[in-house]
């Protein structure tokens, strides 16, 4: 019932409807001056309208364009600022929200500094350079994006003077009277994320000798030094608060808890009227998805509670979690308010929906890393379930808008893509119908939902909606030329995902050698396998028993299972490292399987946002997932792969890899037949998703969006 998370609270002075929080992301959507114009304002509207108690804006930087991190940054640093950020709180105000402003200043991540060739400052000139936190993974041209996004030229770092701290309080004193004067409701100092105060903060980054280096006490001093100036120029009445790191991960002398929770007492002494819990690591590597984004569910939770245990002032909580864990939490008195990042992109009317006990119609997020990848090359955020993320201005109105001609639309095809341009069809009012030649929908999002559960938790939602929906659906059915015409078809779209190349590699049409299509029906039992020659007679009856009890029926039930049984080897060869060969050898390995990847390119999972494929590719390591780069399969064996690499002498290397199960990867092309078929009756398709070409849950979702919401437009 969400009882306890949609309870009211209060931070200071401020009373809230809700305990859930919109937690602070850098969108950039602002125009590279900071100032706050239109997609801004409908940005944060579209999340106030959806219900949520607090909203805490993106990093507000203090000093802009000094001490920003993009060009693209909010900026709060004179009264030039005051008429956009004055509509930003009337905007949220008028759907019935509240708004706090994120302050900050980036310290050593100051892009804008560097770029326009001002110093860096830090509490010291650090002795060592900035080391990532596992191997880089990145593809040429994302480091190339990154290296634009950095600016020319190497950046100078410099010590910060006493003239330039006394600058930085004023800066931040400054800036929270005027986000007051501007009608914000509270104000948030950033004191995490490796930014200014965090620098102080840490031991490993704060070796000054002076008043601000040293004992904690010094090094907290800047951040309760800026309190004391803000609580003086916002007066008493006004809430005032900070978020810190509880940890530094992966960072020799960093910040350790014990610690934190010292700086969040100083803190509540200073004026703060709550503290935000989050964490840190160096951002350039695997670290990064344990702080600040973290990807274990709940990873903070405990930070939070044991805060709470000690201070007397609210606690906000963050880091991937869920509803129910944040209703738990509340209700155990182990935080006071929960904030939501990823999800609050994925669907903006998530505390709306809980309210009105609609729980299956929130749109999940995947955790696949778009939105926060987008910051590593200064762009603007999107995500990758939810086209209207970013567009809200451009789109919002157009998708509640019912159509002025109601269509007949057949769409073809019950994948991501399918499944989201039948359900944009049906709300704007078409009359759609949806064929689907499998017993079940999904289509490659069901083995996506398989090997990684997020995407589980999306199709659930894609089934729950259309469900509710007037779309008809037809599964088991091949379309044909005579439903284009009995559905009196105005629109057909054409979703019926990618073909398969047939392999090359000799030796692929053994029995033990399975692609994509033929290890869904396996393990899924979408269709009958019974007339490949994967399986044996028993392991095949096996299957069949399990489809006909219907414990295949889930992609839970067969992530289940699949952990007692599978009917496939112990040795496993994966044959294409992209997205998909990545994410079913962690699949695999979490099975016991000893799997090996075999990738013809530099960087493995290139399909995946980078930040995702870090995460996805330290934890096949750890798992012991074997990853061979620059390969190629030239033959498989009852018993062996052949693959061919060439070393860093520029020899070549042959290898004769043992494996008992090998699983193909590769070559998806586009569907060219069926748009040709329903051009002969008359009808042009609109072609989406994979059968365009390969684009994955977020090309398919965006076309199908974009595909729906043009229908019966001028």
């Amino acid at each position: 019932m969400f009882d306890h998370l949609l309870s009211s609270v209060r931070i200071g002075s401020l009373d809230l409807k809700n305990r859930i929080v919109v937690a602070p992301m850098g969108v950039e959507i602002a125009e590279g001056d900071g100032r706050v114009r239109e997609p801004v304002l409908a940005y944060y509207a579209e999340r106030a309208r959806g219900g949520a108690g607090l909203i805490i804006t993106e990093n507000t930087s203090v000093g802009y364009p000094k001490g920003a991190n993009s060009a693209h940054e909010l900026g709060v640093s004179d009264d030039s600022f005051l008429p956009g950020l004055r509509a930003l709180a009337e905007a949220v105000h008028a759907e019935g929200g509240r708004i706090a402003i994120q302050l900050a200043h980036h310290g050593k991540v100051a892009r804008l500094d560097s770029q326009q060739g001002r110093d860096l400052i830090m509490p010291s000139v650090p002795e060592a350079h900035f080391r990532p936190t596992g191997p880089l993974d990145l593809t040429l041209d994302e480091m190339r994006a990154m290296g634009r996004a950095a600016g020319p030229g190497h950046p100078t770092i410099r010590s910060a003077t006493p003239e330039d701290l006394e600058e930085i309080v004023g800066a931040f004193a400054s800036a929270a009277q005027r986000a007051q004067s501007a009608g914000f409701d509270g104000v948030e100092l950033h004191a995490a994320h490796g930014y200014i105060f965090s620098e102080f903060l840490s031991p490993a980054w704060n070796r000054r000798t002076d008043m601000y280096g040293g004992a904690l006490e010094n090094r907290a001093r800047l951040l309760c030094d800026t309190l004391v100036a803000c609580r003086e120029a916002v007066g008493n009445d006004f809430p005032l608060w900070c978020r810190v790191d509880a940890q530094e991960f992966r960072q020799p002398g960093g910040i350790v808890f014990e610690e934190a929770l010292k700086t969040a007492r100083l803190a509540e002494k200073a004026g703060a009227d709550a503290i935000h819990v989050s964490a840190y690591a160096p951002p350039l590597g695997a670290g990064f998805t344990e702080g600040p984004i973290v990807h274990t569910p709940g990873g903070y939770v405990d930070y939070a509670a044991q805060m709470k245990a000690q201070l007397s002032i609210p606690v906000i909580a963050v880091g991937r979690i869920s509803p129910e864990l944040g209703d738990s939490l509340i209700r155990d008195g182990r935080a006071d308010l929960i904030a939501m990042g990823r999800p609050m992109l994925a669907d903006p009317e998530l505390p709306a929906k809980l309210k009105r006990r609609e729980r299956g119609s929130i749109r999940p997020c995947v955790y696949c890393y778009t939105c926060v990848a987008q910051p590593f090359f200064d762009r603007r955020v999107r995500c990758a379930v939810n086209p209207l993320t970013a567009n809200e201005n451009e789109l919002s109105d157009r998708l509640k808008k019912r159509s002025r001609e109601r269509k007949n639309v057949v769409i073809v095809g019950g994948g991501p893509a399918g499944l989201e341009a039948a359900r944009v069809a049906c709300l704007r009012g078409h009359k759609v119908t949806l064929f689907e030649q499998q017993s079940q929908l999904g289509g490659t999002l069901r083995l996506a939902a398989l090997v990684y559960r997020p995407n589980e938790e999306l199709l659930d939602w894609f089934l729950e909606t259309l469900s509710q929906s007037d779309v008809d659906i037809r599964l088991g059915q091949t379309m044909q030329v005579s439903d284009v015409v009995n559905c009196a078809a105005d629109v057909v779209i054409i979703a019926s995902g990618s073909g398969r190349e047939p392999s090359t590699i000799k030796g692929s049409e053994k029995s033990h050698v399975f692609d994509g299509d033929s290890l869904r029906a396996l393990l899924s039992g979408g269709v009958d396998s019974s007339e490949r020659r994967e399986l044996k007679l028993f392991p095949r009856a096996l299957v069949a028993v399990g489809r006909f009890l219907g414990l295949l029926r889930t992609p839970a039930q067969v992530r289940w299972l699949s952990r007692w049984y599978m009917p496939m080897g112990q040795k496993v060869a994966i044959v294409g490292g992209g997205l998909v060969g990545i994410e079913l050898a962690e699949f695999l390995a979490e099975r016991g399987r000893r799997v090996t990847v075999i990738e013809k390119s530099k960087v493995a999972a290139s399909e995946m946002a980078h930040p995702r494929r870090w995460r996805a590719l330290h934890d096949v390591r750890e798992l012991g997932v074997t990853l061979v780069m620059e390969a190629t399969v030239e033959e498989i064996t009852d018993t062996q792969v052949l693959y061919e690499r060439i070393l860093d002498n520029g020899q070549k290397e042959r290898v004769w890899l043992e494996a008992d199960t090998v699983i193909q990867t590769l070559g998806s092309i586009p569907n060219s037949e069926l748009p040709d078929l329903v051009r002969t009756a008359g009808v042009e398709p609109i072609c989406i998703g994979d059968c365009t070409g390969v684009g994955y849950i977020e090309g398919a979702i965006h076309d199908g969006f974009h595909a729906a919401l043009s229908i019966g437009e001028d």
